[in-house]
């Protein structure tokens, strides 16, 4: 791992940890997706389960409901996101801080992967992902979902025109589609979903924003009183519907087994 990236996952680790106790209040997209990410999969036991990115557990909550299992290892870069976890449905549950990135199982471990509102934080998806996939068993399945390319389009139009804030560069659904078609043993069904959530003004969506921890862009630049008063005029001013403001966001759901 490179020293940038090494620096890029330990702000992407820290940014989270310290949105701990506020994620599952403000992280209205990211429990939908992840109920559409466990909804994805049929009902039924699945022996050994692996999660990544699971966070305060709101992926793993749904999972533990509509999958009976043996083993269940939760996977997250932060910490004390991990000790939110409510573990009373788990059989056997596993707690580990690791990045998904880097993890060290052996390959055909599981028999069901679990990951939503994760991997577009990936450094080298084009690697890590693959071998995520075959951490499953044949015949294993896997539930996948990202925020792709088009999500918070109107915070990143903003931030450029007024230089306050930055937006993670992200993937479009193809990206992820095209890489999924390169695995031969790989059978899969996608999907994007668009979430618009209306704030009452930009205060209240950068608030919400930070309080999901997902603000550890690749790039920050110094915040400034003037970048941030044109940032609120000119969001305003382009994104302003009934009852507040906009924010738009795009999921892709990737979902299938592995032959």
């Amino acid at each position: 791992m490179s020293s940038s990236t090494y620096s890029h996952k330990a702000r992407v680790g820290r940014s989270f940890d310290r949105a701990h106790a506020t994620y599952a209040r403000f992280a209205s997209v990211q429990a939908e997706a992840a109920r559409a990410c466990a909804a994805k999969v049929e009902p039924g036991h699945y022996p050994s389960i692996l999660e990544i990115g699971a966070g305060c557990g709101v992926l793993t909550h749904s999972a533990a409901r509509r999958f009976s299992h043996e083993r269940y290892v939760a996977v997250d870069i932060a910490p004390r996101m991990l000790e939110g976890i409510d573990t009373g449905l788990l059989t056997a549950p596993e707690l580990l801080v690791a990045d998904g990135e880097e993890l060290g199982f052996d390959p055909g471990t599981f028999d069901l992967l679990l990951s939503s509102s994760t991997m577009q934080w990936y450094a080298d998806p084009t690697r890590s992902i693959p071998e995520n996939l075959g951490l499953l068993r044949a015949g294993g399945s896997f539930s996948l979902s990202a925020f792709v390319r088009g999500s918070l389009y109107e915070l990143a139009e903003a931030s450029a025109a007024t230089g306050f804030g930055s937006m993670l560069r992200m993937w479009g659904p193809e990206f992820y589609v095209q890489l999924m078609e390169s695995m031969p043993d790989i059978r899969f069904q996608w999907e994007v979903c668009e979430h618009v959530v209306v704030f009452p003004d930009v205060h209240s969506f950068l608030r919400a924003h930070q309080a999901t921890g997902a603000t550890a862009s690749a790039q920050k630049s110094p915040a400034r009183p003037k970048a941030y008063r044109d940032f609120i005029r000119y969001y305003e001013s382009r994104f302003s519907v009934p009852g507040g403001i906009r924010a738009t966001s795009q999921v892709l759901h990737l979902w299938g087994g592995k032959l």
